[in-house]
């Protein structure tokens, strides 16, 4: 089966890897360098407090809990410096509801322990809290992953597998032969046949669907990403999820952060637009930074397709098939296998279905040949 997979981030290139593993005849292609986009820009956490706590679609929910033995499986199989449990340290003020949040994660099997001021010197010695901070959550079984390492590692084993990957090009027209998606054209004027195309674009997803006929809504969301250096030997070796930021350590010494601005919730919202007030603010809590110096700024836009992810193909539109979701590090070893199931095998996963793209349909929509017309229903 030849398919083509447009988007070299971390969805994108999970299920392309997913795909040459099955035996599928695959193409990805990706209009810059695989992993420069907002996969290269995010802060790459893996953790189950507070996530697993919050109220959510049941299939999604079901799927959470399988995050971190598929990071496992696939570190297995590509191999590569790209995975660290390191465990993540959580402020009581980071969670709302911080109890029940606490009890829910528990009673759904999550590894969690709360720990007091002592416990976290001992624990995280270059953490300063503030004095009204006395309860935190240590979670083992939680960490980071270097997503641009992964997704060599993935490009690197796609290619032993015969995969082509196409770089610094572009999509610049669905082909549509019936009722079915039978390739693309490159913006060269060059044509791919295919089986089956898999829109992994991320936030040019919308515009990429606008070709083949579809509105697909999506909330871009800039992320920012701070990349410091602080006093040598004195950052956390763990995830931090501060009051209202978080900071894990980077390749090279360094220390990445994401200011929130707020509790971590499922919904999310803006970021600050000084760096320096930003990582000013953290130095509170954590010292070194006021030692330290700012390497890199950068913005991830953040494609939040309304409703959650959006996983499979429209029944009139067979052939084409969507992956974008927010989180796209973190679930991306998950919609790589759940898509290969679908796309190679023909079977339909039940927890896909509160994420299917017909939910924004009444009806078939016809439109025009152009993203603006998407863009304008």
């Amino acid at each position: 089966m030849k398919i083509v997979v447009i988007g070299g981030g971390a969805i994108g290139a999970n299920i392309a890897y997913r795909l040459g593993v099955e035996g599928a005849d695959v193409t990805l292609i990706e209009a810059r360098v695989p992993g420069s986009g907002t996969s290269g820009a995010s802060f790459s956490w893996l953790s189950s407090f507070p996530q697993v706590s919050w109220s959510e679609d049941a299939g999604r929910a079901k799927l959470r809990l399988t995050v971190n033995e598929t990071f496992e499986a696939l570190h297995a199989e590509i191999g590569g410096e790209w995975l660290d449990w390191s465990g993540t340290i959580t402020y009581g003020a980071a969670a709302p509801d911080f109890r029940r949040s606490v009890a829910a994660c528990l009673e759904r099997g999550i590894d969690l322990r709360i720990i007091d001021r002592h416990e976290l010197a001992q624990m995280a010695p270059g953490l300063s809290p503030g004095p009204d901070d006395d309860a935190f959550v240590y979670e083992p079984r939680s960490g980071w992953v270097d997503a641009p390492a992964m997704i060599e590692r993935l490009v690197k084993a796609l290619r032993g597998r015969k995969g082509r990957v196409l770089t610094g090009r572009s999509v610049a027209a669905i082909t549509i032969k019936g009722d079915a998606v039978k390739g693309v054209v490159l913006d060269d004027g060059s044509a791919i046949e295919a089986d089956a195309v898999v829109n992994a674009a991320g936030s040019w997803a919308s515009h990429v669907s606008a070709l083949a006929g579809l509105a697909v809504p999506l909330d871009l969301v800039p992320g920012v990403m701070i990349y410091a250096r602080g006093a040598s030997g004195a950052l956390p070796k763990q995830v931090i999820n501060g009051p209202d930021w978080l900071m894990r350590p980077e390749p090279g010494g360094k220390v990445a952060i994401h200011w929130r601005g707020g509790g971590l919730t499922a919904v999310h919202g803006g970021n600050g637009s000084d760096p320096a007030s930003m990582i000013a603010d953290i130095a509170c809590h954590v010292p070194a930074l006021r030692e330290g110096a700012i390497e890199d700024v950068r913005i991830g836009i953040r494609a939040i397709p309304h409703g959650g992810p959006v996983l499979g193909a429209l029944p009139w539109l067979p052939g084409f098939y969507l992956a974008v979701s927010h989180g796209g590090v973190g679930w991306g070893p998950i919609w790589g296998r759940l898509a290969a199931t679908e796309l190679l095998k023909g079977e339909t996963v039940s927890e896909l279905s509160g994420m299917r793209p017909d939910r924004f349909y009444m009806q078939a929509a016809p439109l025009g040949r152009f993203a603006d017309d998407a863009e304008q229903v």
